[in-house]
């Protein structure tokens, strides 16, 4: 039993998965290949959560590809865009002009010659017809003129646009990455619970036997316990398939290969000087300040104002909605960012009653303790003495990462990031 615990523990921080890689490139973190061609045996990539942001930045595969769309967007040359159609158009044009000089110069040979009255219209026809053409043709090169024009002005915003939208999704993947980082860490306690939890059972299904044998017990007694036993066997196995499945994500996030070996360190706790730092007016002005949903909201009324003045639309009503939807936007920003320093404090009070709790918990085992060692207790009372206290030890341990947690949450909305404001 002790090795089948040790194992679920060191699956945690030594996350281990079969499946093959993705692509037969190396990617961050993979094997290296030796000078001969064969791949040579490496350790497992061990992360920290305070590199964790920049280690998926640099080799997340799918930032990789928002940071080439923001580049493309930097240097796409509107004039390169529209040369093309223009040159045609141009090369259109000068052959109607070409056919218009011609019959033009047709027409003034034949002077007023008798009997050329008929031939005379029908090339006055032609020559009317081809400059109905070169008129229209002359409309369309002004109108993709104007189009070049307009989409070289509008150039800078597009890039914004297009760089603040893949930012954005960039630092959602990093906020899911530090999500899932720290629920790998607080699986932990899960494996540590269980492990109690049948330990406990043990002792009571030992217990359980001697009372059966006894005739002190039933029978359904002891098999409901070996039932509980079995139920939490289960649940440990299932928290092995949790682990691979987060240290598979992990892997992901950090542009790593499936099958690499993970091995993280312990996120760090929140301190008192990152919490007495928290100012929520000043705060909240850099939230709405960097928030992108309120940022896009804000585009969207610009954007409709312009239709609007340059006659793109004559519908007012499409303006004032952008305003509502803009207004309703900053509300639903300022909500969402309340929630999450409410989260904040309540997290922290959380933490300060749990610390409180380990110590009278601690006073009271090593009363227990003392009346163990005095005889006066059993031994499996003094085991659950011993489960009681790891019991809120890890409680406060809990409590911990629910405050970086919601820590985490309250620093990137400052940045700008909130997924509930998106929506």
């Amino acid at each position: 039993m002790k090795r089948m615990i040790a194992a679920g523990l060191s699956a945690l921080l030594l996350c281990t998965m079969g499946a093959p890689a993705l692509a037969a490139e190396d990617t961050a973190g993979a094997a290296q290949t030796a000078e001969d061609g064969e791949a040579e045996e490496t350790g497992p990539v061990k992360l920290t959560f305070d590199t964790l942001e920049q280690t998926v930045r640099e080799n997340n595969i799918t930032i990789q590809s928002y940071n080439n769309t923001i580049k493309s967007a930097e240097e796409t040359d509107v004039d390169d865009q529209y040369k093309e159609s223009l040159d045609n158009l141009e090369l259109q044009m000068w052959g109607y002009q070409s056919q218009i000089n011609q019959l033009q110069e047709a027409i003034n040979d034949l002077g007023d010659a008798p009997g050329t009255e008929a031939l005379k219209g029908a090339l006055q026809a032609q020559l009317s017809s081809l400059q109905s053409e070169l008129s229209a043709l002359q409309s369309s090169y002004d109108q993709t003129e104007d189009e070049r024009d307009d989409a070289a002005a509008d150039q800078p915003q597009v890039v914004e646009e297009t760089r603040r939208e893949m930012q954005n999704a960039a630092d959602q993947i990093c906020v899911n990455a530090e999500s899932t980082y720290i629920s790998l860490q607080s699986m932990q306690y899960s494996y540590n619970q269980t492990a109690r939890s049948l330990a406990q059972l043990d002792r009571n299904i030992a217990a359980a036997e001697k009372q059966v044998e006894l005739g002190m017990a039933g029978e359904n007694t002891l098999k409901s316990l070996q039932s509980q036993r079995e139920t939490l066997l289960a649940s440990e196995a299932a928290l092995d398939t949790q682990v691979d499945t987060l240290c598979n994500t992990l892997a992901l996030q950090c542009g790593l290969s499936l099958g690499t070996e993970i091995e993280i360190e312990p996120v760090p706790a929140v301190t008192q000087e990152q919490l007495d730092a928290i100012d929520y007016d000043a705060d909240l002005a850099l939230a709405l300040e960097n928030s992108y949903s309120l940022w896009a909201s804000e585009r969207a009324v610009d954007n409709a104002s312009d239709d609007y003045a340059n006659g793109v639309t004559d519908n007012l009503y499409a303006f004032e909605a952008a305003k509502i939807q803009r207004d309703a936007e900053r509300e639903n920003v300022t909500a969402s960012f309340r929630a999450l320093y409410q989260a904040v404090e309540e997290a922290r009070e959380a933490l300060d009653a749990a610390q409180a709790n380990i110590d009278m918990a601690r006073r009271t085992f090593a009363a227990q303790e003392l009346q163990y060692r005095l005889g006066l207790i059993s031994q499996m009372a003094y085991a659950d003495a011993q489960d009681t206290l790891a019991t809120a030890e890890e409680t406060a341990e809990t409590a911990q990462i629910d405050l970086i947690t919601a820590y985490q949450a309250y620093a990137w909305a400052k940045r700008g990031v909130m997924s509930s404001a998106a929506a």
